[in-house]
């Protein structure tokens, strides 16, 4: 995303948290599955899937389970893509993993899509781990 705002950051957040719960449980995600990895109240995060189903980002299942659409899995896929990046750049300079999932987070907002892309590319490439 190329808009650098707070709102933006948190919507981010929230859709890498909604890919990475569906990557490891492959079913739909619960509200509260968003809450309990993120570390917030299920009011807060109703409050988000709300703006996120807005937005076009996520769908909603007859019972209530989170979904990516489309277009948000792209973007979630994408923010999920910067932070492995950098995590794994972090982690292979040596710095500590819990320093590097903090700080990574904080530089994959940082960063528009032309500059990570032109970063990876100088840096040689691709992610090690896959986002699908």
């Amino acid at each position: 995303m190329d808009n650098y705002g707070k709102a933006s950051e948190s919507a981010d957040d929230y859709l890498k948290t909604i890919f990475i719960l569906s990557q490891d449980n492959s079913q739909p995600v619960r509200v509260t599955d968003i809450a309990r990895l993120m570390g917030y109240t299920k009011a807060s995060v109703s409050r988000a899937v709300r703006n996120l189903l807005f937005e076009g980002k996520i769908s909603l299942t007859p019972n209530k389970r989170v979904v990516l659409t489309p277009d948000g899995l792209s973007e979630a896929k994408g923010i999920y893509e910067k932070n492995r990046f950098f995590r794994n750049i972090l982690v292979d300079a040596g710095v500590d993993e819990k320093t590097a999932d903090d700080e990574a987070c904080k530089m994959e907002h940082a960063l528009c899509v032309d500059s990570f892309e032109k970063l990876k590319r100088h840096l040689g490439g691709a992610v090690q781990e896959p986002c699908d």
